[in-house]
């Protein structure tokens, strides 16, 4: 009973987020871009583009949801790989106010590099301008987002 327990656990996160972000993706609330070049390609583009802004991409940030859903699971949901990445001296901006901590729940940003039935690869991420807009009259919250949503737009350039 408590392996079925630790495995509803591991497994709830994953389906409360998969839904979230097939309704959210109409919205607009996620960001999703085709890939001209490979998985792996996609990764070291997308890694480099982070670094040569700044960001901080450690390696105990990657997520492999194929190998662990399919460890969970036996199910294979294909390749991908979500990279947590942190641009800190905006993240410190935002959080040294305390009325700001609960975005930590959000933090570090995520993109997902993944491939689809189609044989292409994606990228997705957060709308950031989009979710922005729903703190209006903010400044640190409008502030972050005029920083960095240009920086996140040049991270999905795979050229």
């Amino acid at each position: 009973m408590l392996k079925i327990f630790k495995r509803f656990i591991f497994v709830l996160p994953f389906l409360m987020m998969f839904g979230a972000t097939t309704a959210s993706a109409e919205e607009g609330l996620i960001v999703e871009k085709a890939s001209p070049l490979g998985f792996q390609e996609t990764i070291d583009k997308l890694i480099s583009n982070g670094k040569s802004l700044g960001w901080k991409l450690p390696k105990k940030w990657r997520k492999n949801f194929q190998k662990n859903l399919k460890h969970v699971t036996k199910i294979d949901i294909g390749r991908n790989l979500v990279i947590e990445m942190c641009e800190p001296w905006a993240a410190v901006e935002l959080l040294k106010h305390d009325k700001y901590k609960k975005f930590l729940s959000m933090m570090p940003c995520s993109v997902a590099v993944y491939e689809k039935s189609d044989g292409k690869v994606y990228l997705s991420m957060m709308n950031i301008q989009m979710m922005g807009s729903m703190y209006k009259g903010q400044p640190e919250i409008e502030k972050l987002v005029s920083d960095l949503a240009p920086q996140m737009e040049k991270m999905l350039i795979m050229e």
